[in-house]
């Protein structure tokens, strides 16, 4: 058995020789979509052959140089919400999430709406009275 003997008196190391973070840009991807997922008036779509390559809406993009990254952000908007609204809203709430999780500095955020969808019916509507 060996013992690991640490002085708790010792002064702590710099910063900079205890090692450092890289957040994946995949994992920032990830932060991006599930924040512009809670924006109201965007919603989750995928149609055709985007379901089977798991391409859905929203979807994000991100570039990291340093402490800084760049987000493309694409989302399918319900009608008959405001798309210019609804991209400032994904915006912002982007910005506010990777910026708090990951302490990076958000240069820019391009918000695309791909897709507008009419909200489901529910099935009380579509029902026929005969």
């Amino acid at each position: 058995m060996v013992a690991v003997v640490t002085d708790l008196h010792a002064p702590p190391s710099a910063a900079e020789s205890r090692g450092g973070l890289h957040i994946a840009g995949k994992a920032i991807d990830r932060m991006a979509t599930f924040a512009a997922q809670r924006v109201p008036g965007v919603t989750r779509t995928a149609s055709g052959l985007d379901k089977i390559v798991g391409r859905s809406l929203p979807r994000a993009d991100s570039t990291v140089a340093g402490d800084t990254v760049r987000l493309t952000v694409d989302i399918a908007v319900l009608w008959p919400y405001g798309a210019g609204e609804v991209a400032r809203n994904v915006r912002t709430e982007v910005t506010r999430e990777i910026g708090g999780l990951t302490g990076l500095s958000v240069a820019s955020v391009d918000v695309t709406v791909a897709r507008f969808e009419q909200p489901a019916e529910s099935t009380t509507q579509r029902r026929r009275v005969e």
